[in-house]
C-alpha cells in the first residue's frame, strides 16, 4: 500500500509540475504587450482611420495585443517628441507614429530604438532617424496623381493657387509632386499661401491670395484642412461655381463639401492601411525567425486615389476615439 501510495503521489506530483510548466509557458507566449501610436493631432478623422487599422491588426495578432493612442490635439511636433518619451518610459513594445515635424522628433525615435522598441513611422516619415520603417503615401507620387487630375480638370490651361504650410516633409514632396504632375501642359502654380495648418488660417490665407492673383482657375489644398477654408474663401471673393477646389483626404467637412458640389474632388489616402501595415510591422520586429534581425521595408506606399462625390459614401461614418484605448 506504501509503494502505491508513493507512486500515486509522484505521479500527482509530476503532472502538477507539467500542468505548472504549461501554464508558465502559456503565459510566457501570451504575455500582453503594449503598443503605442502617436499622433500630431488627435481627435483628427484621418488619424482615427489609422487608430481603426492598427486595432484591428492587434485584434487579429491576438487578445493579448493592447494599443493606446497619444499626441496632441493641436499640431505639435514638441508634444508629441514627449508622448514618445513617456511611452518609452512605459516600457512599450512598439512605437507607430507620424512626424508632425522630423527634425523635432528625431531624437525621442531614435532614443525609442536605442532602448530596443522597434518604431515605424507612418503618414508623414522621419527619414533621418533610426525608425525601422515608414508605411504611407508617397508624397510625391500622390502630388504628381493631384497635378495630372488638376490638368484633365482645367482641360491643360489654367493658374492654380497652392494653400499649405512649412514644416512636414510630406507637404513639401506632395507640392512637389503636384508641380511636376502640371508638366507638359499649360497648367501651371502661380501662388502659395501659408494656412498654418488650421481651417480658420486658410479661409484668410487663400482669400487674401485669391485677391492678390484674381486669374486663379483652382486652388490645391495640400492637406485636409485649407479645403473647407477654400470653399469659404471662394465664396468670400464671390467667386462660387468658378474656382476649382482640389482638397486633400476624407475629412468629413471635405466629404460634405464634396456631396454639396463645393470641392471637386479629393486626393484620398489609404489611413486605415497605414496603421494596419504599421502594427503588424512593429509586432514582426519583436518575433524570432530563422534569419537574424527585423524583417521590415524601408518603405510601403499605401497609394492614394481621386476621390468625388460617387466615391465618399463609406467614409461619411468615420471610427471615432475618445479615450485612445
Amino acid at each position: 500500500m506504501k509503494g502505491r501510495a508513493k507512486s500515486k503521489l509522484f505521479s500527482l506530483v509530476v503532472s502538477l509540475v507539467f500542468t505548472f510548466m504549461t501554464l508558465f509557458s502559456a503565459a510566457s507566449v501570451y504575455a500582453e504587450q503594449t503598443y503605442g501610436m502617436v499622433v500630431f493631432l488627435k481627435g483628427s478623422e484621418f488619424f482615427n482611420w489609422s487608430y481603426g487599422g492598427m486595432q484591428d491588426a492587434a485584434k487579429l495578432l491576438g487578445a493579448d495585443i493592447k494599443t493606446e493612442l497619444r499626441g496632441p490635439a493641436t499640431w505639435d511636433a514638441s508634444q508629441e517628441a514627449r508622448a514618445i518619451e513617456q511611452l518609452i518610459a512605459k516600457g512599450v513594445d512598439g512605437i507607430i507614429v507620424t512626424a508632425g515635424d522630423a527634425t523635432t522628433l528625431n531624437p525621442a525615435i531614435d532614443k525609442a530604438v536605442a532602448k530596443g522598441i522597434p518604431v515605424i513611422t507612418f503618414d508623414s516619415d522621419a527619414p533621418d532617424s533610426k525608425r525601422l520603417s515608414f508605411a504611407g503615401t508617397n508624397n510625391y507620387e500622390a502630388g504628381k496623381v493631384a497635378g495630372k487630375a488638376m490638368v484633365e480638370w482645367l482641360n491643360g490651361e489654367g493658374e492654380v493657387g497652392v494653400s499649405t504650410f512649412p514644416g512636414p516633409n510630406h507637404l513639401v514632396e506632395r507640392i512637389r509632386g503636384f508641380k511636376d504632375g502640371l508638366e507638359g501642359s499649360n497648367v501651371k502654380v502661380v501662388a502659395e499661401c501659408n494656412d498654418e495648418g488650421k481651417v480658420a488660417a486658410a479661409e484668410a490665407a487663400i482669400t487674401a491670395m485669391l485677391q492678390a492673383h484674381p486669374e486663379i482657375d483652382a486652388v490645391f489644398a495640400a492637406h485636409g484642412n485649407p479645403g473647407p477654408g477654400a470653399v469659404a474663401a471662394v465664396k468670400n471673393v464671390g467667386k462660387e461655381g468658378e474656382i476649382e477646389i482640389m482638397g486633400f483626404d476624407f475629412g468629413m467637412p471635405v466629404v460634405e463639401a464634396i456631396d454639396k458640389g463645393q470641392i471637386r474632388g479629393t486626393v484620398g489616402q489609404n489611413p486605415y492601411l497605414m496603421g494596419y501595415i504599421s502594427m503588424m510591422m512593429a509586432w514582426g520586429a519583436n518575433q524570432e525567425t530563422r534569419v537574424d534581425g527585423p524583417h521590415a521595408p524601408p518603405s510601403v506606399n499605401t497609394g492614394v486615389r481621386i476621390l468625388t462625390k460617387d466615391d465618399i459614401g463609406v467614409y461619411k461614418s468615420p471610427p471615432a476615439f475618445v479615450s485612445g484605448k
